[in-house]
């Protein structure tokens, strides 16, 4: 009885990835859609303080690579991330990042495959919810 317990909690933590829309995250969370050129390239390698900064921003990226990867428990389905890269995606073979705002709305569209995150954090710390958020951010 106990094997069969311990097996079923293995088993649910293994599996606790949620499937989502991009829509699900709006009002909740900034969104990087991550688009490389080579499309079996292993995710992003983060610094800490580039960990940190995305947590500070709630900030949550998805890495289209050989694998969806992201710092998040959320994935979408196959279909949906046909949908994004068709939306959001260059088309073309340089790779590129978009930032999505907590309204839904399309604030940063970088060709390549390397991010600039000081473009980045200074475009998401200029957005009216953001300076709100540190205005309202304890001392």
């Amino acid at each position: 009885m106990d094997i069969l317990i311990t097996f079923l909690l293995i088993m649910a933590s293994t599996n606790s990835q949620t499937n989502i829309e991009i829509k699900d995250l709006q009002w909740k969370n900034r969104v990087l859609l991550v688009f490389p050129s080579d499309k079996n390239a292993k995710g992003l390698d983060l610094a800490d303080a580039i960990q940190e900064d995305l947590v500070e921003r709630d900030l949550i990226y998805f890495y289209f690579g050989g694998e969806l990867e992201s710092n998040s428990q959320y994935t979408f389905t196959k279909n949906h991330q046909k949908e994004l890269q068709k939306l959001y995606g260059s088309g073309t073979d340089k790779g590129n990042y978009v930032l999505i705002g907590k309204d839904g709305g399309s604030k940063l569209q970088e060709s390549g495959n390397d991010i600039n995150w000081p473009l980045l954090f200074s475009t998401i710390d200029s957005m009216p919810m953001r300076i709100r958020e540190m205005n309202n951010k304890p001392q």
